[in-house]
């Protein structure tokens, strides 16, 4: 039966409270995404026994209302029919969000943990589609070379590869602009440092004979290209210069001197200190996952795919982009991360699949084949989850069997992603020399959830339970 998705819309928007509940609202590509001004007042079971409703999470400082492949009828409506705030991305008031959904909790390692989660993911989000589009772009270059090499002495080639290489070399630049974004100020300031540390006179002095000084404090030479957390903390730093100028500076000097101030104040304690720890941090992050990896031989990659499915479910999935982007621009590739990713979506499919050959109620098995071309072709895996694992729970179960013994296997054999790309089976090429690995983790991941699925079974349902 097909959703009314002109009512669902009317009736999501009044169980959040109305639109005077409402500050900002977005979507992803399976999600409505709310920030409420008091969540505590949205009737969230009531909202997940609307027809065409999957699940409703809250995580990121966001409520996010699960309605797979009704999102974008549903979105639109309420931006036609209701007075609310919309963005691409919703940013702006996270933090203050968390804080109030939490200003009955105490303030543990948790709460601190849920901010900086919330403030990296929100400085992602904004460009992050635009890397996996340059990723899986030097990923189809790379095809064409293979088979036609006389390619990649033309201009048109290098063109197309310059583009492919300049969201990650100037990654600093799109990571400030985020940050800044989600501490409400003025992006500029933070972008034109991260470009200060991209300056092609200030990059030509790395690696050479001539030290560096500024107020007599050394300057550390380093390769800001594809570094994140220098952006960030800079773009932190400015934000609360640049909000202490503007205020402390009379109004009639102010349009001068604040900028002046915030700059001039910034660059040493950013040069001299912010940038460097920045990289500092971002090696050793790396380095703890390189040894996680060494460590186990490869069978962290399965126990992190198999718990990925709790990941999503918690809205956290996107906290794992920051340290995969350090980890492929450290190293050039992700032996981690992105393998976990690929072989949870492809697990969530393979239970599915398992679920069509399974059930008896034909409605079920459509929506079960649906939702497994998703997770598998499209890499979006909410649909499998809510709409079929969940509910059913046993084949969650089998996501987890899968994604772990696929997991291991990728791991074992040593698959690498060289590229950011979507996660999905379409991904293989971005693999490279390790497409084989992860074509057979794939393959174990798919086979073992499908089985999986098949021998624990699951309670079926009537056509009036769909």
């Amino acid at each position: 039966m097909a959703v009314n998705t002109d009512q669902l819309a009317v009736s999501i928007m009044e169980k959040v409270g109305g639109p005077e509940n409402v500050s900002i609202i977005t979507h992803c590509v399976t999600r409505l995404r709310f920030i409420l001004k008091n969540k505590d007042v949205a009737d969230t079971e009531g909202i997940k026994k609307l027809e065409g409703v999957l699940g409703v999470v809250f995580g990121s400082g966001q409520y996010q209302v699960i309605l797979g492949e009704n999102i974008y009828p549903v979105f639109e409506k309420i931006v036609k029919d209701y007075k609310v705030e919309t963005e691409a991305q919703v940013n702006e008031n996270h933090r203050e969000d968390y804080k109030l959904s939490n200003s009955q909790k105490k303030k543990t390692f948790g709460f601190y943990a849920g901010i900086v989660t919330q403030f990296l993911s929100s400085s992602l989000t904004p460009f992050i589609t635009v890397l996996y589009g340059a990723g899986m772009l030097k990923v189809m270059l790379s095809l064409v070379t293979f088979f036609w090499p006389e390619v990649a002495s033309g201009t048109t080639y290098l063109m197309f590869n310059y583009l492919a290489n300049t969201p990650f070399y100037f990654m600093p630049v799109l990571i400030a602009y985020g940050s800044a974004k989600t501490l409400k100020s003025n992006p500029a300031f933070a972008i034109a440092m991260a470009c200060m540390l991209l300056y092609p006179d200030f990059v030509a002095l790395v690696d050479g004979d001539q030290s560096m000084q500024i107020f007599s404090l050394p300057v550390t030479l380093v390769k800001y290209s594809n570094t994140l957390l220098p952006a960030v903390f800079s773009a932190i730093l400015l934000a609360y210069l640049e909000k202490f100028f503007y205020k402390v500076i009379p109004a009639v000097l102010r349009s001068v001197f604040a900028p002046l101030c915030t700059l001039a104040v910034a660059l040493p304690v950013v040069t001299v200190v912010l940038a460097p720890l920045g990289t500092i941090i971002g090696n050793y992050v790396v380095k703890f996952f390189v040894a996680t990896y060494e460590v186990t031989g490869g069978f962290a990659v399965g126990l992190l795919a198999a718990v990925w499915p709790f990941i999503v479910m918690g809205g956290m999935n996107m906290l794992f982009v920051a340290p995969m982007m350090e980890l492929l621009s450290k190293t050039g590739a992700d032996n981690f991360f992105r393998p976990s990713w690929i072989l949870h979506n492809i697990a969530e499919g393979g239970a599915c699949v398992g679920v069509a050959l399974r059930t008896k109620n034909k409605q079920l098995k459509s929506d079960a084949i649906a939702a497994a071309i998703g997770a598998i072709v499209s890499g979006v895996s909410e649909p499998a989850i809510y709409g079929i694992n969940l509910r059913l729970k046993k084949p969650l179960y089998a996501v987890v069997i899968g994604g772990l013994a696929g997991g291991c296997t990728a791991g074992v054999l040593g698959a690498k992603a060289y590229a950011l790309g979507y996660s999905s089976i379409l991904a293989i090429p971005i693999f490279a020399d390790t497409m084989l690995a992860i074509t057979i983790a794939i393959v174990v991941t798919f086979i073992v959830a499908v089985a999986a699925t098949l021998i624990m079974g699951f309670e079926d349902m009537t056509e009036n339970e769909i």
